[in-house]
């Protein structure tokens, strides 16, 4: 089991102990090329030998040209890519790496999913919707789909800097990691220069997704300190304040009339 899973770092102090407990992959948010994220890593900085790059910035031309010119030219260790913009299915197709989608709100149904596996080694299914619509997907899946364990997951992505101009406009000390409450629902905003993002929190737990088949299964353990990182690998969570979010719970999202 373990050997299936990907896990993000936070910080390299945490690499050491995940391989001590039988981690073998590694996930880097990749500098430059990462929205809501603050600790990223350069290719210079990446020395395991099973390492992935993560990339979930939706790019423009200038920064997707650029990545083309990166991407054509990985150190071997760097084994695979795990990303969110669509565009750079076109550029890697030529790339004897791992291709694998995270289109958070968007891999919800086998048949879309069906249709992204023909270019992509697998892809991570969404963490809005349950257990039941999970295992059904697994079930219909032309190839062998991942799941999203453990982290907190995002509920919005702007391009702009919101806190920045939040600041601004309330004239308050600035912050690029900011804690909200929204009608009585908590949140972390996290501010880059590409944007932000707005993780629902508490952290989702998909730990039973553990128990269906998958070809791999990514933790994301972002505002976790590496004790904790290291209980969750455990499977020790008790201490850890996390959700099931939407795995028992079928929701419908849609405009109110």
């Amino acid at each position: 089991m373990k050997n299936k899973i990907l896990l993000t770092v936070t910080n390299l102090d945490v690499i050491p102990i995940a391989k001590k407990l039988g981690v073998e992959r590694f996930v880097y948010p990749f500098s430059f090329f990462c929205v809501g994220i603050l600790n990223t890593y350069e290719l210079e900085e990446i020395k395991e030998e099973n390492s992935y790059l993560f990339i979930n910035r939706i790019l423009d031309t200038k920064a997707i040209k650029e990545l083309d010119k990166i991407l054509h030219n990985l150190p071997s260790n760097i084994k695979g890519v795990i990303f969110e913009d669509l565009g750079l299915i076109k550029i890697m197709e030529d790339l004897a790496i791992e291709k694998i989608l995270f289109a958070p709100h968007s891999l919800t149904n086998y048949m879309s999913i069906n249709s992204y596996l023909r270019y992509v080694d697998t892809l991570i299914v969404s963490y809005d919707i349950t257990e039941e619509e999970i295992q059904e997907i697994s079930a219909k899946a032309t190839k062998k789909v991942s799941f999203f364990v453990f982290g907190p997951a995002s509920s919005m992505y702007s391009r702009r800097t919101l806190l920045t101009s939040y600041s601004k406009h309330n004239n308050l000390a600035y912050k690029n990691v900011k804690k909200l409450n929204v009608n009585n629902n908590d949140f972390i905003a996290v501010e880059n220069a590409y944007g932000t993002v707005l993780y629902h929190m508490p952290l989702y737990n998909g730990l039973s997704l553990l128990n269906i088949e998958a070809k791999y299964y990514f933790y994301f353990p972002l505002f976790m300190n590496n004790e904790e990182i290291k209980n969750l690998l455990m499977g020790n969570i008790e201490a850890i304040s996390s959700s099931k979010g939407f795995l028992d719970i079928k929701t419908i999202y849609k405009v109110k009339k």
